[in-house]
């Protein structure tokens, strides 16, 4: 029996975890807070693959004690400055137990990579629209393919092709990758127009966005900046890809992207995940993003207003 520990409880913890489950694996969740209603509850999936429910085995918000007796940990938190792992899981694991980072933004493997060398770290791309409604009620409302590789173990991950395997026999379309940074640019090139333009336009969903011709100019503009970045990073995005995203996005259903919901909720939102650790690249590489920078200094401005 494979067994994961899950950090986080959102929605892609909960529905990613949850076809886990059907694959036949064994979930433990860490969460921060509501743990006792989560572990009585469960989790009520809304998807258009199918509606679901499914019961975590554990559900803890301590630092969890005998960590060796896991397979994987599933990190599916928010990317936030003082969200870290080594308060979690301390700053030693065992070393056989590998982590999966199912989470947005760039420049996120290496201080996990760098925390706990010995141990493999994977990473992750959810290209879906997905929303948590309530505390284990998740609306997931289309797309849904994953994209797996491993980070420090490139390319003769066994485990990547494991993952694989476990997430497709649980339904969901998934491939393995051996140019990972070359994926996590391409997710990002969705997220960092979408996702700060929805919260400062007032709460305006996809569609709407693409709908005015100056906000889908904006969008634009902001993906061929971040494909520059994949180019100088090494990790080229293909241009192409820049329409297909919008060609994409205009045939979703319109989506309120989870940085607006964050936002509406009063919680933190990933600026730098998204964009912060963006800019720095483009820093390290003299290349200036002046959409990208505009972007990250009035979300500042809008977050430390609320």
């Amino acid at each position: 029996m494979f067994r994961i520990l899950v950090l986080g409880s959102g929605a892609i913890a909960g529905l990613y975890a949850g076809k886990l489950k059907q694959a036949g694996c064994t979930l433990d969740f860490w969460v921060r807070k509501n743990a006792l209603e989560l572990e009585e509850s469960g989790f009520q999936i809304q998807s258009h693959w199918g509606d679901f429910e499914y019961q975590p085995n554990l559900v803890f918000e301590e630092v969890p004690k005998n960590l060796e007796e896991y397979d994987l940990i599933l990190n599916c938190l928010k990317c936030l400055p003082d969200v870290r792992l080594e308060t979690i899981l301390g700053f030693s694991i065992p070393e056989h137990i590998p982590i999966l980072l199912l989470q947005n933004g760039i420049g996120i493997e290496e201080p996990i990579a760098s925390l706990y060398p010995s141990n493999e770290i994977l990473s992750g791309l959810a290209f879906v629209c997905a929303n948590r409604l309530d505390n284990g009620k998740i609306h997931h409302l289309d797309y849904g393919d994953l994209t797996i590789g491993s980070w420090n173990r490139n390319p003769t991950s066994s485990l990547a092709d494991k993952l694989v395997k476990l997430f497709e026999t649980g339904g969901v379309p998934t491939q393995r990758t051996d140019e990972i940074r070359q994926a996590r640019w391409k997710k990002l090139m969705w997220n960092a127009p979408f996702n700060p333009i929805s919260v400062l336009s007032g709460g305006k969903n996809t569609s709407q966005i693409l709908a005015e011709p100056s906000s889908r100019s904006l969008v634009i503009e902001i993906m061929y900046e971040v494909q520059k970045l994949s180019e100088l990073d090494g990790a080229a995005v293909p241009i192409e890809q820049i329409e297909t995203f919008i060609q994409m996005t205009e045939s979703m259903k319109p989506y309120k992207t989870s940085m607006l919901l964050d936002f509406e909720s009063g919680r933190p939102m990933e600026i730098d995940a998204i964009l912060g650790n963006a800019l720095k690249i483009g820093e390290k590489f003299h290349f200036k993003t002046p959409h990208i920078a505009t972007l990250y200094a009035l979300l500042k401005l809008k977050s430390h207003s609320k």
